[in-house]
């Protein structure tokens, strides 16, 4: 991916704060209103030199922030859960990024807030990816941008055993006839391939606008979960395995492929309104989930990272 102008760089930067070594909590507490001000602005807020060393201090720290437990209805895959709304990052091979996504965009319940407590730091040069949604559309071509503004997406998913996670796992429910009520009440299409595999097709719109702001938010992951961001080699072997019925894919809202091009083009927007952040222990990023799409770079050591998922 292409590096980042100093122009783009100080357009996108994001706040940070350093809590004092006494009460950090209660100080927390305190910068309630102005973290939920600057989250509206920017995106995103850093918080610096908060005891954040395991799920109960991430807890207590969104608690103190007055953001409730968010609960998906559906997950991309494993995440360990370490109870009261504490969980892990996707599980994601350390060296490759994560192009920067919004959680669950892909559902129609979504969580507005995320946090990501920074337990120990990546050695070296890992870092968060942060792309700005409100400037996405504006860097694709317009009749990209126009054509999933009008249209939407489209993303499919089948439950293969023995690669990924099983749709008991993927949703709250473990018998069919409530997986059923489930999707339907989602809006979710299903229907169940001759050896078993649940698939699924739900078309969702590809811009929203912010409920508080108004603001334009680019919100989806068309590029993220389409079969043309796959390595060609294992591009070519989920094809041979799978026929049609990927694991993941996407497509515009009426159903067409995306060109190679498209998820190229969509991958640069990203890219060039991205911003990065470098961790230090104890760090708590707090992101708009509408506003700000987050990642990472390829990471190295062993680095150890919490996200609680919040609701207003």
């Amino acid at each position: 991916m292409s590096e980042i102008s100093p122009k783009l760089q100080e357009e996108a930067s994001i706040p940070s704060f350093e809590a004092p070594t006494d009460s950090p909590l209660p100080w927390l507490r305190g910068m309630t209103a102005t973290i939920r001000d600057h989250l509206l602005v920017h995106g995103a807020v850093l918080v610096h030199g908060l005891p954040m060393d395991g799920p109960d201090r991430l807890a207590e720290a969104r608690d103190a922030l007055g953001i409730g437990s968010f609960t998906p209805t559906e997950v991309f895959n494993r995440r360990r859960d370490f109870g009261g709304g504490v969980i892990s990052p996707i599980s994601w091979p350390q060296d490759r990024h994560i192009c920067p996504i919004q959680e669950n965009s892909f559902s129609r319940r979504f969580p507005p807030v995320v946090l990501t407590a920074c337990i120990t730091p990546p050695e070296g040069d890992g870092r968060s990816h942060l792309s700005d949604a409100r400037r996405i559309a504006g860097r694709l071509p317009a009749h990209l941008s126009d054509r999933v503004r009008e249209g939407g997406w489209t993303m499919t998913r089948a439950f293969h055993g023995g690669f990924g996670i099983a749709w008991p796992e993927a949703f709250p429910v473990t018998d069919r006839a409530a997986l059923e009520e489930l999707l339907a009440a989602e809006g979710i299409e299903f229907d169940w391939l001759p050896n078993g595999t649940l698939h699924t097709v739900r078309r969702l719109p590809g811009v929203i606008r912010h409920p508080v702001t108004g603001e334009e938010c680019w919100f989806n992951q068309l590029s993220f979960l389409n079969a043309g961001s796959l390595d060609p080699n294992e591009r070519a072997y989920m094809t041979r395995a799978f026929g049609r019925h990927l694991p993941m894919n996407t497509f515009f809202g009426d159903g067409s492929p995306l060109s190679e091009e498209d998820v190229a083009a969509i991958d640069h927007a990203y890219d060039s309104v991205k911003t990065e952040l470098p961790w230090r222990r104890g760090d708590l990023l707090i992101t708009d989930n509408i506003i700000m799409a987050q990642g990472r770079s390829q990471v190295e050591g062993s680095p150890e990272f919490l996200v609680a998922l919040g609701e207003n």
